[in-house]
């Protein structure tokens, strides 16, 4: 008896001594320590300033970070949403303030002979709205999106080529020639042997072969035509008697094979052409920017590409170029400022305004901490850099739900995200 009692009273003195002085446990450490805060639309505004494009200037407390951008690059490279008259009338306002900062060299998602092509059409530059109206009107298809050469179809793309070319600044073609440039071509490979004997008959094959390219083309057009249309071309006798005149010239060769490897990659572009154009765009970037070296021992270049060539992680199974011109910058101690572009409201050409917060929700609804914070008449700049020192110092973390992989590849894949403000398609430039 007297041991039970014993026993009892050691159990209530440690029950009251539990109760009188809490055991340290685990989890009552980690109540006591204050957790990360979570990234949301309040933090990252503090990482947002604004601006505007006026008729003179970009105005606004954005234009500080443009310009900061602009000073520390060796390369920028802008990924932009294709066809926006908003980014034509941006870039033409950037043009001046990068040339003034030492960008003597522009890369473009054309062709190389597209951009020799560019150059041609601007020269003298006052021309350049006038020549690029002449050009897209007589290459133009059957359809509004057939252009000769793509993303300078418009008349504000016009006008920021102008501002290109009035600074001598170079324009690098780094893909392959666009789907419906074919007609453009056979013209292009006629020039160039005008003063033969041979014209007359060389250029009655071209009319011929341009007739035979024209109704492949017009079948192509047929909707759900499932036609490999470069391959049919290329079976066409006419066609390979006319370019055949053309590879054996010292001018002409490359271009008959810059033509062809075009072709590939869009016959296969449903396989496995998409790595293979990656590694294109690559060595035509290399091979301009070791020529460039040679005249200037730091060489600075603005990229103009669709946003998925500008990430610098890995997109669509590539490493694209804003992988590339990273891992330049850095090798040669520099630095390589990736910028991003969204839409967040959009006047379709029916005249109807969308809000793609709304229309594409699947896909922003994990990103909607960042396109919240867009507005209509001005453009928003968010530094996803210091957002990434964030993170890797602990001072603000990603979430643990779904929404972590799609902010972790916006992060990491660029250094500044752009949200355009309202926006619509360039103006077209063509009769």
């Amino acid at each position: 008896m007297k041991s039970l009692i014993t026993l009892g009273t050691i159990v209530l003195l440690l029950f009251f001594s539990c109760k009188e002085k809490p055991v340290d446990t685990v989890a009552a450490k980690a109540e006591k320590i204050s957790p990360t805060p979570v990234i949301d639309a309040s933090y990252i505004a503090t990482k947002t300033a604004y601006f505007t494009v006026a008729d003179t200037a970009i105005v606004g407390e954005g234009r500080a970070i443009l310009e900061r951008i602009i000073s520390k690059s060796q390369f920028v490279m802008f990924g932009e949403r294709h066809g926006s008259k908003a980014t034509s009338q941006l870039i033409t306002k950037l043009i001046p303030m990068l040339h003034e900062a030492g960008f003597n060299h522009t890369a473009f998602e054309v062709g190389p002979y597209s951009a020799k092509k560019l150059v041609t059409l601007t020269t003298p530059p006052s021309a350049t709205v006038k020549n690029l109206k002449q050009f897209i009107t007589q290459y133009a298809l059957e359809e509004d999106h057939q252009i000769p050469i793509p993303f300078f179809d418009g008349l504000e793309d016009a006008y920021f080529l102008q501002a290109i070319r009035e600074r001598n600044m170079n324009i690098w073609g780094l893909d392959q020639e666009y789907y419906s440039s074919t007609l453009f071509f056979m013209d292009e490979l006629l020039t160039f042997v005008t003063d033969t004997p041979d014209y007359a008959i060389i250029k009655s094959e071209k009319e011929q072969a341009s007739k035979i390219i024209a109704s492949w083309y017009t079948k192509d057009n047929v909707p759900g035509a499932e036609i490999k249309l470069f391959e049919e071309i290329q079976k066409e006798p006419a066609v390979q008697q006319y370019l055949n005149r053309f590879r054996g010239n010292e001018n002409t060769k490359k271009i008959i094979k810059d033509l062809e490897i075009s072709w590939d990659i869009y016959t296969r572009w449903r396989e496995d052409s998409h790595a293979d154009r990656i590694s294109y765009m690559r060595n035509n970037f290399l091979t301009h920017y070791n020529k460039a070296l040679q005249a200037e021992s730091n060489p600075k270049v603005f990229l103009k590409f669709g946003n998925l060539h500008a990430s610098k992680i890995l997109t669509n199974g590539c490493y694209d170029l804003g992988d590339l011109v990273t891992q330049l910058a850095k090798e040669r101690g520099g630095k390589a400022t990736i910028i991003n572009t969204w839409h967040r409201f959009y006047t379709n050409e029916k005249g109807e305004e969308l809000d793609y917060l709304e229309k594409y929700a699947s896909y922003y609804k994990r990103l909607r901490d960042f396109m919240s914070l867009a507005k209509r008449d001005q453009w928003t700049i968010i530094d996803l850099e210091t957002i990434r020192s964030d993170i890797r110092e602990g001072r603000i973390r990603l979430p643990v739900n779904g929404d972590y992989h799609k902010m972790k590849s916006l992060i990491d894949g660029y250094d500044y995200q752009l949200i355009l403000p309202i926006d619509k398609r360039v103006t077209p430039n063509k009769n």
